[in-house]
């Protein structure tokens, strides 16, 4: 393990505080009383304008909607709070909602002028871009045939022409779970059939979402609702958004996902007055229906102080 060595001058610093402090010390050298050296000038007043203050959601205890989704999550995004949650840790198949992981995985190697060429994909089923066999796009543009129509062409196009191919890529799913401290999550394939060993959770999702809402790339997509793409062997593919909550007030994305044996899934991310809030639903007979109920619950029972 690598040891990290403080300057003499610092240690003498430290080895002061704390003579001075009585051994009031917490893990990371963080003392409860705040030491600023007499030769440094005191840091000037930050002006109000320029300061924000984070609030804090009060709940009102108003019940929250009856729902029948297996798992669910909604979480605070500015304090990281769950604001409600139903089984978060339950291990449930996430279908398409897959797709945003893949996406991850698949902006962590690309540069988005990347050219990538279209083979087995076209032979996917299940939804679908229609990509043509031959075909030639940007990783950038692949991305958007991901995530917009939820195409498995595109999702099986970027695992086979990564280093390795189709098994590598899976591979850095879940090894990219492992790095980000997902426990109830597995990967069997990329664009979310059902399969043995393939799950996630409400939890695990949230947090996959909320990394991929960092990547402005991956924000940009799921929040278009339609968008043509033209090859660069000049084919057209009209694109057009597979989740209905987006275009209404406050809706921002992210991505559906639906099989047979994982039911409706859906995650949402949703701001109103700068409160953005992400839920993460699996499981459900009513996604749009009962993600707008949430919505409408938060934001009501919710203030923000």
């Amino acid at each position: 393990m690598n040891r990290f060595h403080f300057p003499a001058q610092l240690t003498h610093h430290l080895r002061l505080m704390i003579s001075l402090i009585g051994g009031s010390v917490m893990l990371g050298f963080i003392i409860s009383t705040p030491f600023v050296p007499a030769t440094l000038p005191p840091k000037p007043a930050v002006k109000a304008a320029f300061s924000r203050t984070i609030s804090s959601p009060k709940s009102q205890s108003l019940d929250p909607p009856v729902i029948s989704a297996s798992g669910v999550v909604i979480i605070d995004m500015n304090t990281q709070t769950i604001l409600f949650s139903k089984e978060p840790h339950r291990r449930l198949y996430p279908a398409s909602l897959t797709k945003v992981m893949t996406a991850l995985v698949a902006l962590d190697y690309y540069d988005t002028n990347s050219i990538i060429r279209i083979d087995n994909g076209s032979l996917a089923v299940g939804a679908k871009a229609d990509l043509m066999m031959g075909d030639i796009l940007t990783a950038e543009d692949m991305l958007f045939a991901l995530l917009i129509p939820s195409g498995n062409d595109a999702a099986l196009t970027l695992a086979e022409n990564y280093p390795g191919g189709y098994s590598a890529f899976l591979q850095q799913m879940n090894k990219k779970s492992e790095t980000l401290g997902l426990v109830d999550t597995h990967f069997a394939n990329v664009s979310g059939l059902d399969s043995y060993g393939h799950y996630t959770s409400a939890s695990d999702m949230a947090i996959i979402a909320q990394h991929a809402l960092d990547r402005p790339l991956i924000k940009k997509i799921v929040s278009t609702q339609k968008i043509t793409l033209k090859s660069e062997k000049g084919f057209v593919y009209p694109l057009v958004t597979t989740n209905e909550l987006l275009g209404k007030p406050g809706i921002l994305g992210v991505k559906t996902g639906w099989t047979p044996e994982a039911g409706e899934c859906l995650v949402t991310y949703s701001d109103r007055d700068d409160h953005p809030i992400l839920i993460s639903l699996l499981g459900s007979t009513d996604r749009f229906g009962e993600t707008e109920k949430l919505i409408d619950w938060v934001y009501t029972n919710f203030i923000w102080e």
